[in-house]
């Protein structure tokens, strides 16, 4: 551990050094309107199989050594600025995240995050959103289990850019529309969901009543292209361009003072412009059920099912493996998370996910499309003594079985958290 610190040393002395002159810079040029604010903290991590390895697997082949435990220590520094004037409010936050691995030093990075938003209104009647985002982090390793780039490290940006408003014709009916632009990167080639970029355009109308109730529909376009592919690949099936179009209707209702759902019904389809055999479309959806059992304990139960794109090639798997083919795979999620707020201070949380995945449209013949579950459990204790410092401490346990061999995995992990915010 006192290695691992000393690694990240001058990074979070990086981090300290910005923060205080964040809050000389407070201290000199706010007033009354602004809201400022410097959080730091530390995140201590032990996980038992950081790669998502499957218990069939020699770790050996794929990290060049007999473990797959690792000591991961998170520090970061988050700046949030809010201002108002008038009837517009600008938010911004920036957050540095220094990420150390102690086995797996060839991890190791800095991330570098920012969203900002105006919150526009011409009239009260009249208003919306322009907001920009950028995110960076290591690529999910369990959507990598079980092919022969699961223990790269690749690092995924994610950047968005988004205009939205609503025009309230009444107190009940509004008009909604968007634009966004969506940009992913990866820093290696990955099999999940190559590098785009997608224009969308959302267009719609909500019926709002005075208690909180809403139903909306709403229809989204997107233009989606693969822009570093600038060739379909014929052999692979691997095309250049795709359209996304989606029709969703979602519900807000406060049930009672004490439950409410919130649920969206919806149809996507994705077409590409070459090769029809990776187009896909279905049912997608969510039901949220919140229920406030007492004044200091909650519940949600939640269900969803999801369509995304994920595109393999045979020469993608591990050679040792039984094959598969897919371009998209369809997700059902089950969860139930129980919260009990013990005191004012301290409060326990709990969750349960169980999780079906399926893997379909192949492109090449197989006896049987791969077929996952899993099932995750998550436990955590937060402690606020002060406004300023808070502290948390949480296990987590997954189990992931496949019908297919070397796509299976069991995870453990334990974490402590300290924060500081100012």
């Amino acid at each position: 551990m006192l290695l691992n610190l000393s690694r990240c040393h001058r990074h979070c002395l990086a981090i300290l050094f910005f923060a205080c002159l964040l809050l000389i810079a407070q201290h000199a040029a706010a007033d009354s309107k602004d809201t400022f604010n410097v959080t730091v903290g530390t995140n201590v991590l032990y996980d038992n199989n950081v790669f998502r390895i499957s218990s069939s697997i020699d770790p050996t082949l794929l990290v060049g050594k007999p473990v797959r435990s690792d000591l991961i220590i998170t520090s970061s520094a988050t700046v949030s600025l809010t201002k108002l004037y008038g009837l517009q409010r600008f938010e911004a936050t920036g957050n540095f995240v220094d990420n150390r691995y102690n086995n797996f030093d060839f991890l190791n990075f800095f991330a570098k995050n920012y969203t900002a938003a105006w919150n526009w209104s011409i009239t009260p009647y009249f208003h919306g959103n322009l907001s920009t985002s950028h995110r960076e982090a290591l690529n999910n390793f369990a959507n990598l289990t079980g092919f022969i780039n699961s223990s790269n490290r690749n690092l995924r940006t994610d950047d968005n850019y988004r205009f939205d408003g609503v025009f309230e014709i009444n107190r009940s009916w509004h008009i909604i529309g968007a634009v966004s632009r969506t940009k992913l990167t990866n820093s290696l080639l990955t099999v999940q969901d190559f590098d785009n970029t997608v224009l969308s355009f959302e267009g719609g109308m909500r019926y709002s009543l005075p208690s909180g109730s809403s139903l909306t529909y709403k229809f989204r376009n997107g233009l989606g292209d693969f822009y570093k592919r600038p060739e379909p690949i014929a052999t692979l099936l691997f095309d250049t361009r795709f359209n996304d179009t989606e029709h969703d209707v979602q519900l807000v209702w406060p049930v009672t003072s004490k439950t409410s759902i919130d649920a969206r019904a919806g149809h996507v389809e994705r077409k590409h412009a070459h090769f029809s055999q990776r187009d896909f479309s279905g049912f997608v959806g969510n039901f949220n059920f919140n229920w406030a059992v007492t004044s200091k304990t909650r519940l949600t139960a939640s269900w969803a099912r999801d369509l995304s794109n994920f595109q393999t090639a045979s020469n993608f798997q591990l050679s040792q493996f039984q094959l598969f083919s897919s371009s998209y795979v369809a997700i059902n999620r089950f969860s139930l998370a129980p919260s009990w707020q013990i005191s004012p201070k301290l409060a326990l949380r709990l969750r349960y996910d169980y999780m079906i995945r399926d893997h379909l449209g192949a492109v090449i013949p197989l006896p049987e499309n791969r077929h996952d579950s899993q099932h995750t459990g998550l436990i955590e204790l937060d402690w606020q003594p002060t406004r300023t410092i808070f502290l948390s401490a949480s296990l987590r346990r997954d189990h992931r079985a496949s019908n297919l061999r070397g796509f299976d995995y069991d995870n453990a992990a334990a974490s402590v958290a300290a924060r500081l915010n100012f």
